[in-house]
């Protein structure tokens, strides 16, 4: 019982007794076990557990995949014969305490031969519910990690059965790359007064639960030599990037590198000599030199600036350009609401170019949050959904403590009611007020439910809402306007009385709102529409009387003379007569 190195990498020599295990591939288990293989769809279990702890059983099954089989023969038939079974799993850079189960993505291997299983007693029986489609359990390792592939052999010929064990490790061979601003790109010439990115991919120099780093030498014609340390882009990402100004000088200092303001110095005409040495690589000695030069050109496009500053603290540089970016926004909102559109592409521009350079010049995750939030407000502004929920969703995943968590779950939700998705949008509110019940937005929340289910004329749940809303927040600058619409809702859903009674307590409530002539003139309606016509007279009267310049007034003045408003009125004056 082996695990099967990966297609990608080399055999593993026969006095090795660590499998090499790429992690491009699945990595893939192979048992020889005869007296298991009794028909086609035998199978059994083998168990891998890295040395963090992390644990995940393959089903392995009856296969000649990946086997030296004779040409032209039927691997099944050859494969239950020798009793050779074949399982697969997906790895993942990740600790023992990172999810096992994961979303299937589109870069995934697919049509795994056994696979994954998951086991009763772990009480994971909502994962077995699971569509096997959409999710995987996948086995989670870093590079430091050894893991052990473990068979229980039951039937063996002494009759003592033999728990055998088999180990592997993760290989990779690193790729080094200069690219453009976006880390996407490569470019093949650089220019003074600009910046070098650079970019490694090498996943088993993912070794522990921290952003990692990994060095990379740059030489130059004229004399530069620096040791460069690239960061993490995430942890567990297996990614590792940084970018250096390129300062003009033709008698470059060597080992002079500022790691708070890297700098290479270079000149026009010089060659940059990059190499990135992999400690552990898939080559016959377990080491890889991966190189790129690269020229720098001999001039450069001019650049007019208004001026520029250098900060010493970090901090104050780091709010300044937050604050450029943020007053973009703001100018972006007003030409797009002036209709400017080349005014409004510029700013656009020009603020999304500000937060770039935040994340090249101060690479630290704490400014993640707010950079994601302002994409996001630019993205909403534009109506690009998508993208702005990705923002959003973002902050609200991975930094749920930060003070923008809740603006960027109120805003994350707003994305999707916007965009037609209620449904998805009502859950965010809900994630909202049940995670942050003291935020203030929570108020706006209940408006844009109340107002929503109105829309939709679900009239009973959007007066529960409004009156959920009063008794929370009733010196809410937007309480008038709910209370209005309770009665409203009850109105559309023909309780009038409960109607009447809603427009009678706005008018006790809020006597100066402009809304009050209307309120008047609505529990007249109400209560006229409940066949109550001396509440409905009553409250006809009090709208003439207490608003008589108001157009709720003439309605009133209108609705007094039906037929049943005068019986009313000849019943109020016999009252009155008999009273005295």
């Amino acid at each position: 019982m082996k695990p099967l190195p990966g297609r990608c990498t080399p055999t593993a020599p026969p006095d090795r007794d660590v499998s090499r295990v790429a992690f491009e591939t699945p990595l893939t288990v192979e048992v020889i076990d005869p007296d298991q293989a009794k028909d086609s769809g035998s199978s059994l279990v083998v168990q891998l557990k890295t040395t963090d702890g992390a644990t995940v059983d393959v089903r392995c099954v009856i296969s000649g995949a990946y086997g030296d089989l004779p040409p032209g023969g039927p691997g099944s038939e050859v494969a239950l014969e020798e009793g050779r079974f074949v399982g697969q799993v997906i790895l993942q850079l990740g600790s023992s305490s990172s999810p096992a189960v994961v979303p299937i993505t589109a870069g995934m291997p697919r049509s795994l031969i056994g696979g994954p299983t998951v086991a009763k007693e772990e009480g994971d029986e909502e994962l077995q519910a699971l569509d096997n489609s959409l999710v995987t359990r996948v086995l989670n390792l870093t590079g430091q990690d050894r893991v052990v592939a473990s068979y229980n052999d039951q039937s063996r010929p002494d009759g003592v059965a033999k728990r055998l064990d088999s180990s592997g490790r993760l290989i990779s061979n690193g790729k080094l790359a200069v690219t453009d601003r976006d880390y996407f790109e490569p470019v093949n010439r650089l220019h003074v007064g600009e910046r070098l990115f650079l970019k490694v991919e090498d996943a088993d120099q993912d070794t522990s639960d921290e952003r990692d780093s990994v060095t990379v030498q740059i030489t130059g014609e004229f004399g530069e030599k620096e040791t460069v340390k690239l960061e993490e882009t995430l942890v567990h990402s297996g990614i590792f990037s940084g970018s250096l100004a390129l300062k003009s000088n033709d008698k470059p200092v060597v080992g002079n590198l500022d790691a708070k303001m890297p700098v290479i110095e270079c000149y026009f005409g010089d060659t940059l000599h990059l190499v990135y040495d992999d400690p552990v690589a898939g080559s016959e000695d377990g080491t890889l030199k991966s190189s790129i030069d690269i020229p720098v050109v001999i001039g450069t496009d001019g650049l007019v600036a208004a001026f520029s500053k250098t900060f010493n603290d970090e901090n104050l540089a780091v709010e300044t350009k937050f604050h450029i970016a943020e007053s973009y926004f703001e100018l972006f909102k007003s030409h797009k609401k002036l209709e400017r559109d080349d005014q409004k592409t510029a700013d656009l521009r020009n603020g999304r170019r500000v937060l770039r350079e935040v994340m090249e010049d101060y690479p630290d995750p704490k400014y993640v949050p707010r950079i994601s939030y302002l994409l996001g407000q630019f993205s909403q502004e534009l109506e690009q959904w998508a993208e702005a929920i990705e923002s959003y969703e973002m902050i609200v995943k991975q930094y749920s403590d930060h003070s923008l968590a809740p603006d960027a779950q109120y805003k994350l939700a707003q994305c999707y009611e916007l965009s037609g998705d209620f449904d998805q949008a009502l859950e965010g509110y809900v994630t909202l007020a049940a995670t942050y019940p003291k935020n203030p937005l929570i108020a706006n929340v209940m408006i844009r439910i109340c107002d929503h289910f109105y829309k939709k004329e679900t009239f009973d749940v959007a007066a529960q809402v409004g009156e959920k809303f009063l008794e929370k927040f009733g010196e809410h600058e937007h309480s008038a306007r709910i209370a209005f619409r309770i009665g409203q809702c009850h109105y559309k859903a023909e309780k009038y009385g409960d109607a009447g009674q809603a427009f009678d307590r706005f008018a006790k409530r809020f006597p100066d709102d402009d809304l009050c002539a209307d309120s008047l003139f609505w529990a007249g309606e109400s209560y006229r529409m409940g066949s109550d016509n001396r509440m409905a007279f009553r409250r006809y009267n009090n709208c003439r009387w207490d608003y008589p310049a108001s157009d709720a007034a003439k309605y009133a003045r209108g609705r007094l003379a039906l037929p049943e408003m005068l019986q009313q009125f000849e019943a109020e004056a016999a009252s009155l007569e008999d009273n005295q």
